[in-house]
């Protein structure tokens, strides 16, 4: 059977132009404090949780910023890194921290006497390039991409909800699924919802291309054989 040039371009570029595009991107770790919440006015040691580098540059660096609501704040001593508290700035000082390893620095002080949130600013700086985590979230607003830790000072001993993180948000983040074809391209957005299921939604994307590849493989050669089978005038 004999296949027309338009049919066989038609073919080609819907078997091999699918394209996916990936047009969001895994939300930027935050570094959150443990526990999540104190009671008011008791002692306590609180580790702060760094989870990256500066875009593939290792940690040499972190400077707090103390709430000037808490006394007796100290860094807690940490092998291959030094604390120093100058004025209502700690900075922890060394490594340096591995841009894919996790690790944690730890504050010990006494919570503020009245209930509220306290932030603890802090500046990352890396061999390369430095983050801010230093954004405040506006009331009602969604948290922002480098939030500051928060703390909530509470008047009687945390509950257990206010000790569990708050699950992570959607982002509704949108994925384009690209098929190529002679005319154009199609584009299919879909929603993901969270980022630990990338690999089955990398699946189902899949599965989308290549049915819609087969089918506008299908649909061109339909074409063609009705064309050729048209009587000419």
């Amino acid at each position: 059977m004999t296949i027309t040039l338009r049919t066989r371009a038609l073919t080609t570029g819907a078997a091999t132009a699918a394209v996916v595009l990936l047009a969001g991107g895994i939300a930027s770790a935050h570094i959150d404090p443990d526990p999540l919440a104190l009671q008011a006015g008791t002692q306590a040691t609180v580790q702060f949780k760094v989870e990256h580098g500066c875009e593939g540059s290792p940690t040499t660096s972190l400077k707090f910023q103390i709430p000037a609501s808490i006394t007796d704040a100290a860094g807690v001593a940490k092998d291959g890194w030094t604390a120093t508290l100058t004025g209502d700035t700690l900075e922890f000082k060394g490594g340096p921290l591995a841009p894919d390893q996790e690790d944690h620095f730890d504050i010990s002080f006494t919570a503020p006497t009245t209930a509220g949130d306290i932030k603890f600013p802090i500046i990352q700086t890396c061999e390369q390039g430095e983050i801010a985590w230093i954004e405040i979230p506006a009331a009602g607003a969604a948290e922002p991409e480098n939030p500051a830790p928060t703390i909530e000072i509470t008047e009687g001993p945390p509950t257990s909800a206010e000790l569990t993180p708050a699950p992570e948000e959607d982002e509704g983040t949108t994925e384009g699924t690209v098929v190529a074809t002679d005319t154009g391209a199609v584009v299919a957005p879909t929603t993901v919802a969270d980022s630990s299921d990338d690999s089955s939604n990398t699946g189902a994307i899949v599965g989308v291309v290549i049915g819609a590849a087969i089918v506008l493989v299908g649909g061109g050669w339909m074409l063609a054989r009705r064309k050729k089978a048209t009587p000419q005038s």
